[in-house]
């Protein structure tokens, strides 16, 4: 995600998203329920405020969380310090980077279970969004996990704009241009806001919202087990999907 955005807002952010996502918690139990553990390491990309920590393996666990945004990282180390909210049992198995999950220095078929949540969507382009998932696929060992949600581009609140911006795109040449000078490469990209109420101040979150058939196809390398739509305002506004690397 764009660090230095999240940056401005991540306290507030924060002060808003504290506790663990819920559609996540019902998606990671339906899993556990069919027999599907989370034991070993632990990789939290994109881990934002850590909210969802407590909720992502078995314990006791090794998990490490990377973010790109400073503040966001600052707020996650606060909180393990915090013994209200971790023990210090627990706040020993965390670790906590500073980075960029496009470029992870990790050897391959090194990490049990990846965890990706709400975090993909925020990369632009797709040959990079692509070159990620190879990535993750590398440094997964064999018969590991990856757990993943994306933003659905067909979600009731944005169809509308979409079925606009695809004849824009199509049909008129101008439109792609400026799509393409404000960052807005390819269909599916949108900016959404997030505002600062008491400040009255608003900042852009870039976005990429995908189709069944975009995320199956970059996701192709991986065994797909489980594949669902949940969560948002009408609780079919992600993809939720647990994948793993089998053997070849």
């Amino acid at each position: 995600m764009e660090g230095s955005n999240f940056n401005f807002f991540a306290k507030d952010y924060h002060s808003k998203r504290k506790k663990a996502w819920r559609p996540l918690k019902i998606f990671l139990s339906h899993l556990k329920n069919k027999g599907t553990t989370f034991n070993g390491i632990i990789l939290d990309l994109g881990c934002g405020n850590g909210r969802n920590f407590k909720i992502l393996g078995d314990s006791p666990m090794k998990l490490v969380g990377i973010d790109i945004s400073l503040e966001l990282i600052k707020i996650v180390k606060e909180n393990l310090k915090n013994l209200s909210q971790f023990s210090q049992f627990e706040s020993k198995f965390y670790q906590i980077l500073l980075g960029d999950i496009k470029n992870l220095p990790i050897r391959p078929d090194s990490i049990q279970n990846i965890f990706s949540i709400a975090a993909i969507h925020h990369i632009q382009k797709n040959t990079v969004r692509k070159d990620l998932i190879i990535q993750l696929f590398k440094i997964l060992k064999t018969n590991g996990n990856l757990i993943l949600t994306v933003w659905r581009k067909w979600q009731k609140k944005y169809r509308v704009y979409f079925i606009i911006d695809w004849f824009k795109r199509k049909f008129n040449n101008n439109h792609r241009e400026q799509q393409n000078i404000i960052g807005l490469h390819e269909f599916g990209d949108k900016y959404v806001p997030w505002t600062i109420s008491n400040e009255q101040k608003i900042y852009k979150r870039y976005y990429h919202f995908f189709s069944k058939r975009e995320i199956k196809k970059i996701l192709e390398k991986f065994t797909i087990k489980e594949f669902q739509i949940m969560g948002g305002p009408n609780k079919r506004d992600n993809f939720f999907i647990y994948a793993c690397k089998s053997k070849h």
